[in-house]
């Protein structure tokens, strides 16, 4: 093995890293009423709706999309927020 791939194997299973991975996961699913309830009338104002839905096992929270039967599945805030902007979403 070479020596780089020895520092890359390394790294990736440091407890410091496994960490920062997790640390989005919770930050999306800890976003308040306002916050969201906020995202889903701007949402609502362009003829989609958004929803969230709470695993059980993990606490991830997951944000739908949806419009004309299609739906959009994200697991960051942000990513919606962009999708917001994208679409053409009022003070996004």
């Amino acid at each position: 093995m070479i020596a780089n791939e020895k520092a890359a194997q390394g790294v990736s299973s440091t407890p410091a890293a496994s960490k920062i991975h997790y640390m989005c996961i919770v930050a999306s699913a800890a976003i308040n009423d306002k916050t969201f309830t906020a995202l889903q009338a701007k949402f609502a104002l362009l003829g989609h709706a958004l929803n969230r839905s709470h695993s059980a096992d993990d606490g991830r929270c997951t944000f739908i999309v949806a419009r004309w039967g299609q739906a959009l599945y994200f697991t960051q805030l942000n990513d919606v927020a962009a999708l917001l902007t994208q679409i053409g979403g009022p003070n996004a």
